[in-house]
């Protein structure tokens, strides 16, 4: 029973990771007045995306609560299963080193490609920094509304919590897992943006995988909670690339089997 919720958790994080292939590069961001404008236009967007959804959206979500409220039933045998094969190598690469892609280490990795990127006069690098470090902001903040009114345990809570400890607004700060959150938001846009040189996307989401399992490694989530991370963290930088425009007026590539040329973009 466990094995075919784990195999459906993971079928749900590949399709996540297959969706993310149908939006395109981006190399027109730049650090300036519309780049720190987008942050407020695009929160604006993803929080009021729900009013514009359609039905397929809907369904979508149905499907995410169901596979995540399918997963709680094998929260604590994984649980069980981590803490009981744990060693010190392990404890130090989880809790020293893929704990902090979700923080501190994400932001020197953005840090590397923005500074490639003016250093080699590369315009992707400097678009996938800056639409990283958006995303990264954006997950940060919008993850912490949910994580709050939900109010879930954390699983080396005090006194001993079980998966079904949901006890309402500001009572845990367990789901969804906010490194996860993190993690993810930025390997999707990396693999967006990168996704025509095959290894970059395949890299970025292990990281952004392994990321998150240290979070069940070291107690601190269930395997739900680095899930639904991993989902509303890919979500996050999917739709960050798609807005990604930052000017009003732009040329984009246009063309099918009888015309190739270029159409003028609006954006308000």
């Amino acid at each position: 029973m466990i094995n075919k919720l784990q195999n459906k958790g993971i079928l749900f994080l590949l399709l996540i990771v297959i969706s993310n292939g149908v939006f395109a590069q981006i190399d027109t961001v730049r650090l300036n007045k519309y780049y720190f404008k987008k942050y407020w236009t695009d929160t604006k967007g993803i929080v009021t995306s729900p009013a514009r959804w359609q039905q397929r959206d809907w369904v979508k979500l149905g499907i995410f609560v169901t596979g995540t409220a399918s997963l709680t039933l094998a929260d604590q045998s994984v649980k069980d299963y981590f803490q009981s094969h744990r060693n010190k190598t392990e404890d130090y690469i989880s809790s020293n080193i893929l704990e902090h892609f979700g923080a501190e280490h994400s932001i020197l990795l953005i840090s590397g490609i923005f500074t490639y990127g003016m250093l080699a006069n590369n315009k992707r690098s400097v678009s996938t920094a800056l639409l990283a470090l958006e995303s990264f902001a954006l997950s940060g903040l919008l993850v912490r509304v949910p994580k709050n009114l939900i109010g879930r345990r954390r699983p080396d809570a005090w006194p001993p919590s079980t998966p079904s400890d949901w006890d309402g607004p500001f009572q845990g700060t367990s789901f969804p897992s906010g490194h996860t959150t993190a993690s993810f938001a930025v390997a999707s846009v990396i693999a967006t943006q990168y996704r025509d040189i095959k290894w970059i996307p395949i890299a970025a989401y292990s990281v952004a995988s392994l990321a998150g399992i240290s979070r069940i490694y070291d107690n601190k989530h269930w395997l739900s909670d680095v899930v639904a991370g991993a989902a509303v963290g890919t979500l996050i930088g999917n739709l960050v690339s798609q807005r990604t425009t930052n000017s009003k007026i732009s040329f984009v590539p246009y063309g099918n089997r009888s015309f190739q040329g270029v159409k003028l973009s609006y954006i308000w």
